[in-house]
């Protein structure tokens, strides 16, 4: 059972803190070939661009749009972000070319609309504890920030336009974590500010997925940054205006029809987020777990709202009950699989629980099979816990099936991830897998 375990304990993120982020951070993606327009009805991605323009997570709702109306600089403030100087590069590139927004780095914070600033774990958690990274509206640094009074602190829905803000993100965590606060809160600075746990292909979404800004979102910011389009508007103007602009700018979903949706479920919401509270009490967990998979279970079309809570749910009842477990993840991964297709990052999250089972299981070459076929995606994702995952999942099958050399090369890789995504003091992660392999050896002795 220990190498399920342990594939599953990666993708859960029981993370060592990373002790050299320099070193680590040189880990870097291969470039991703984004598809340029979104298959879905523009009709619905109007509905979709309302919600998160107009909404916040607080349940508020905006008199007007909100964007920045003149050229935005960003600034990040060093040294606790020079380690992610690439990531930074290459998010600003994609913002200018897939999104069309004007937008560039300074060197001054005195010059900047945007500033993001890396702040100790500990420090965030005593203002914000369920938040990995959050903006504030109007900030400029965290010492400022902290010696405001709470009824001092400009509020999304104060503003009439966006002038300003600083993004604080922690310091002291893993480059896979540092670089999804990058790509969320900044997208999400420059105006679409709320998350949806509806859609499905957004990284402005709590289940936490989508590690980087998918072709979704860039269609949302592009959108928002027509000249036809002024802060302040109101819901009606934008309604009336965006048939216009998504036919312009996504032909592919010109013609599409509507398709069925279930709309935000707050009662789901409050129980997913309760069962993947790590601080909160197992029971409690579970008893969430439950009522978020019977409220997506009676959603109408079931979606990907019910995968998630499966697997949620089933990695509760792993120690337990593994056999109900091992159901969830089979649900979960065959209902992803149908909605998602096999290349989604989604499919692949669900695949490497059915994985770790099946080689717990000693159903070698279905491990195997399961692990190779989600690992692009899991590359297309830029998610490396779920790289991590699969490659391990791969190293153990291989050697089991006596391909050594493979296996090794898996298991090397395995752990490069790993290390980014996780962090690894003192090669705690390493020596957990070389003890897996050395016992699956023994066991075959």
């Amino acid at each position: 059972m220990r190498p399920a375990i342990l594939a599953l304990l990666l993708l859960a993120g029981c993370a060592q803190l990373a002790d050299d982020p320099g070193e680590i951070t040189s880990i870097r993606f291969a470039p991703v070939d984004f598809p340029k327009s979104v298959a879905r009805a523009n009709a619905d991605l109007a509905e979709d661009f309302l919600d998160y323009t107009f909404a916040l997570e607080t349940g508020e709702t905006l008199d007007g749009i909100l964007r920045y109306e003149e050229p935005i600089r960003i600034h990040f403030r060093e040294p606790g972000l020079a380690p992610f100087r690439h990531d930074i590069e290459t998010l600003l590139a994609r913002l200018r070319r897939e999104a069309g927004v004007d937008i560039s780095e300074v060197a001054a914070k005195s010059d900047a609309h945007i500033v993001v600033e890396a702040v100790p774990r500990g420090q965030i958690d005593r203002i914000f504890p369920t938040a990995a990274c959050f903006i504030v509206p109007g900030e400029r640094s965290w010492r400022e920030f902290v010696r405001r009074r709470p009824e001092e602190v400009l509020r999304w829905a104060d503003q009439e336009t966006l002038q300003g803000a600083a993004i604080f993100l922690p310091a002291d965590t893993t480059p896979q974590d540092v670089r999804d606060c990058l790509n969320e809160e900044v997208t999400q600075a420059l105006g679409p500010a709320n998350d949806l746990y509806r859609v499905a292909d957004s990284i402005w979404n709590d289940d936490n997925l989508h590690s980087i800004p998918t072709p979704f979102n860039m269609l949302m910011l592009r959108v928002l940054y027509q000249p036809e389009i002024r802060s302040g508007m109101s819901r009606a103007e934008m309604s009336s205006v965006l048939p216009r602009l998504l036919d312009r700018l996504n032909p592919a979903g010109r013609d599409l029809p509507r398709a069925a949706r279930h709309p935000e479920s707050q009662a789901w919401a409050s129980a997913i987020e309760v069962a993947l509270m790590r601080g909160a009490p197992q029971p409690e967990r579970r008893g969430a777990a439950m009522i978020a998979v019977q409220i997506a279970r009676e959603m109408r079309p079931v979606d990907h709202r019910l995968a998630v809570s499966l697997l949620a749910l089933g990695r509760l009842e792993l120690r337990r009950e593994p056999a109900a477990a091992a159901r969830h993840f089979a649900e979960a991964y065959n209902l992803s699989r149908r909605l998602h297709g096999p290349g989604d990052i989604r499919t692949g999250h669900a695949a490497v629980h059915v994985a770790a089972m099946a080689l717990a299981a000693d159903q070698h070459d279905l491990a195997l099979r399961l692990a190779t076929e989600h690992v692009d995606a899991a590359r297309a994702g830029q998610n490396a816990v779920l790289l991590a995952g699969l490659r391990s999942i791969e190293a153990e099958a291989l050697a089991a099936l006596g391909r050594e050399e493979d296996a090794s090369a898996a298991r090397l890789d395995s752990l490069r991830w790993a290390r980014y995504g996780l962090g690894d003091r003192d090669g705690a992660l390493a020596r957990e897998q070389a003890e897996i392999a050395a016992v699956l050896r023994l066991d075959d002795d």
